[in-house]
Parts: C-alpha cells; sequence; structure tokens
C-alpha cells in the first residue's frame, strides 16, 4: 500500500495554530521563557519551511537542508555560546547549498546521455542545469522531450524550448531556485500544470492563454521550490 503524503497546507495550519497558542501563553504571562522572541524571527521561519517542505518527498532535502540551517543559526543562542552569527553564516549557508546540488544532481545523473551538444542547442531528452553566480542561454531540441532539473543560486539560466516536442510519456520539470531565477520559453501549445511552493519568491506565466483546449500530450509540469527568486515562462 502506498503511504498518501501530508497536504503541506494541514502542516501549515498546525504550526500557525501551534505559534498562536504559544503566543497566547506570552501574552498571559503563563510562561517566563521568552516565546516572543524565538516565534518571529527569521531561523524560527527556515525551520518552519522545511517543515513543510518535508510533507513532499520530492522536496524534503531542500527541508532538511531549511531545518539544519536554522537550528544551527540558532544554537548560538540555545546552548549561550558567545559567537557571532556573520562567523556561521556563510560556512553553514554553503554547507546547504553544497547538500542540495549534490543530492538534485544524482537524481537524474545515470538518464543524462548526451546525444550531441552543439554551441547553442541541447538534443538531449533530459536537462541538468545548475547556475551558481552566473547562468546561461540554452536551446532545447529534443523530439522527445521529458524533463529535468533546474538549479539555480545567486543566478539563473533561460531555456529555449519552442523547437522541442514532448515525450508521450509525459514531462516534468523539477526548480529549485534560491536568490535566483530562471525562464522557460515554450511553445503556445503546451500546457502547464504547477506544482511550485513559492516562498518569498514567485511563479509567474506570462503567456498569452488561448481559449481552446490543449491536448493532453502536450503538458508539462513543472515543480519545487522558489525561494526568494523567481521562475518565468513566457512563449514569444
Amino acid at each position: 500500500m502506498e503511504t498518501k503524503p501530508i497536504d503541506k497546507r494541514i502542516i501549515a495550519g498546525v504550526l500557525l495554530m501551534l505559534a498562536g497558542g504559544l503566543l497566547l501563553l506570552d501574552t498571559f504571562n503563563v510562561t517566563d521563557f521568552p516565546l516572543k522572541y524565538y516565534i518571529f524571527s527569521w531561523k524560527t521561519l527556515l525551520i518552519g519551511i522545511g517543515i513543510i517542505l518535508l510533507a513532499t518527498k520530492e522536496r524534503q532535502t531542500p527541508g532538511y537542508v531549511l531545518i539544519g540551517l536554522g537550528i544551527i543559526f540558532w544554537l548560538p543562542s540555545l546552548v549561550d555560546y558567545n559567537i557571532d552569527l556573520h562567523q556561521i553564516f556563510l560556512p553553514a549557508l554553503l554547507m546547504g547549498i553544497g547538500v542540495i546540488i549534490l543530492t538534485r544532481r544524482s537524481g537524474h545523473r545515470r538518464r543524462n546521455v548526451w546525444h550531441g551538444n552543439p554551441p547553442n542547442g541541447v538534443n538531449s531528452d533530459y536537462i541538468d542545469d545548475i547556475a551558481i553566480l552566473g547562468g546561461g542561454s540554452k536551446h532545447v531540441q529534443s523530439k522527445n522531450f521529458k524533463g529535468g532539473t533546474i538549479t539555480a543560486i545567486f543566478g539563473g539560466s533561460e531555456f529555449n524550448m519552442r523547437d522541442a516536442e514532448l515525450s508521450p510519456e509525459g514531462c516534468t520539470i523539477d526548480v529549485f531556485n534560491m536568490f535566483g531565477g530562471s525562464k522557460l520559453i515554450i511553445p503556445e501549445a503546451w500546457e502547464v500544470k504547477s506544482d511550485v511552493v513559492s516562498i518569498f519568491g514567485g511563479f509567474t506565466d506570462k503567456r498569452l492563454i488561448k481559449t481552446a483546449l490543449t491536448e493532453s500530450k502536450n503538458m508539462i509540469l513543472i515543480k519545487g521550490v522558489v525561494i526568494f527568486g523567481g521562475l518565468e515562462v513566457k512563449s514569444y
């Protein structure tokens, strides 16, 4: 029997109710512990976002990373250790980004077999792009395009898919943008289904949506996480 994943909206609701209950305890001075100080903190926000991401199997790694970062940033206060935040911020951030890159790259590495790499084209059925502190422009020309992974951290790339054709098996693109952005240029006939979690970021479909129904074979699923970044879909 397959285990049905927990709806992330339920987790978000439970976390908000828990935060509200703790604030009531603080308001009525039920406890001397500074609950408000710990609840309204960006460190706690990282942990909360991580817990919500754990609801989806494909996003558990970023979830664990955000929870770990939140705990690391809180440790000096919790153990009463005299250390400045800037001393651990960059090392912890780099370690977290490294874990995300390694886990996401291993997911598609075995099946990414390149059948040629022209200067401005990508003929593979899968894309596996990582943009850190930079980016570029790629022209996807596969006639059996199945999707892939896109990772953008402090950077981003543009993918032109107007000459590509979707695989009958389906097409799924898994996106992770942190302080970065990605742009997908796709044919107007493609139908986009979004399962993107946006946290201080956004997903935008800027195409001119036609009233005519598109065929199911032209559906592309875009899923993933956008944190302090953006993901844009166009058709020009």
